[in-house]
């Protein structure tokens, strides 16, 4: 079996760290920038932040392996609805009690805004997100439907053709970047709707992180090919055009560390506790935001340090992942299971009803005779 068809604890773990990275992102550095603290901190997290990045890489990866393991498109369309809304859901209405009732300067949103949330396109339909955190979501959605599309048209059916595919789609996306910044005498206000649509719908603004994980998904198991190293390449170098060349090399690192946990070369992060925190990674990243800003606000106003407060935050904002875990996530995905195992499980032979009949006739003459009869 291929590393990248079986269940790897490596990645659960991987996950669970970038979600906690993404966490003390938000408590740490960008709380500080929407609210302040009360006193400086003594440590901030600003490169948590690239924990999501680290996120659409592992979905490049994931993605792949789940289309290659359904057999129908409606089938993976099911998945994926099930392992993202039922938590969105339950999610956002939560978050969205909490701050109507503590309330938070700039996160507030309408009755209405909230309504279209629950489409998880609320970025796209003119509305604000419940939660900043939402924001990667959409982006999500965009590249499920564009890996649908692609596979079932055999864009990944061979080596040659994935990588053909992400080579331009990565050429898109070096292009739509610079028509965004260099558009010259075109009329700007045109070209930046026209092609800031396109990148949402391509998923272009992301296209390079993405990528990522597909060739680590597609190289796995096997030797590398030249094309394969270009094509990481190439990812790095967009992500400096993009955001930052420090960046660059961060995202480089965080491929090797993709790439050890997919071989097994990094056995020592399947332990358990990282595993259970990969588990609950999701709903963390949903609930953590708003809720663990008002928190550490309530906290640090009842004149706890914000070390206290953040730790404490962290606390809180970790059992309601683990509890939206246990009691939304998984009942969901488990109903999911059980529908395919039911649709996958062979049906019993079809017997006439006159068969039936001779079965059960045969029986009572056996049951008072003791003899059987022939064929």
């Amino acid at each position: 079996m291929k590393p990248s068809q079986r269940r790897i604890a490596e990645l659960d773990a991987l996950r669970g760290l970038a979600a906690l990275a993404v966490v003390l992102y938000h408590f740490t550095t960008r709380y500080d920038q929407l609210f302040g603290h009360g006193t400086p901190l003594p440590a901030s997290f600003a490169w948590g932040e690239y924990g999501v990045d680290f996120f659409l890489m592992l979905s490049g990866f994931v993605i792949l392996r789940s289309l290659d393991r359904t057999r129908r498109a409606g089938e993976f369309v099911a998945s994926r609805f099930v392992r993202l809304y039922p938590a969105y859901w339950a999610a956002a209405a939560l978050t969205f009690c909490v701050v109507c009732v503590f309330g938070l300067s700039g996160q507030q949103v309408a009755p209405w805004e909230a309504a279209l949330n629950a489409t998880m396109l609320q970025q796209t339909l003119g509305a604000r997100h419940i939660d900043g955190a939402y924001w990667s979501l959409q982006v999500e959605l965009f590249f499920y439907a564009g890996m649908l599309a692609l596979y079932r048209a055999g864009a990944f059916r061979n080596s040659r053709r994935l990588q053909a595919t992400l080579a331009l789609w990565l050429v898109l996306e070096a292009v739509s970047t610079w028509m965004l910044r260099e558009g010259g005498d075109i009329d700007r206000t045109i070209v930046a709707r026209i092609v800031g649509k396109l990148q949402v719908l391509l998923s272009l603004r992301y296209a390079h992180l993405f990528a990522i994980g597909i060739v680590l998904y597609h190289r796995s198991g096997r030797r590398a090919q030249p094309a394969d190293r270009l094509l990481l390449a190439g990812c790095w170098i967009l992500q400096g055009i993009v955001d930052s060349w420090p960046a660059a090399l961060l995202i480089a690192a965080l491929t090797f560390v993709l790439h050890g946990a997919v071989i097994g070369r990094l056995g020592a992060l399947a332990a358990r506790p990282l595993v259970l925190l990969g588990s609950i990674s999701y709903p963390l990243y949903l609930i953590h935001q708003n809720v663990g800003y008002v928190a550490i606000r309530e906290l640090e106003l009842r004149r706890l340090s914000p070390t206290a407060a953040i730790a404490s935050s962290l606390a809180v904002v970790l059992a309601l992942a683990w509890g939206l875990s246990f009691a939304v996530e998984r009942p969901a995905q488990n109903w999911i299971k059980r529908r395919r195992q039911s649709r996958r499980a062979p049906k019993p032979p079809f017997v006439p009803p006159e068969r039936v009949i001779s079965i059960r006739g045969r029986a009572a003459y056996v049951r008072l005779t003791g003899h059987y009869l022939s064929d």
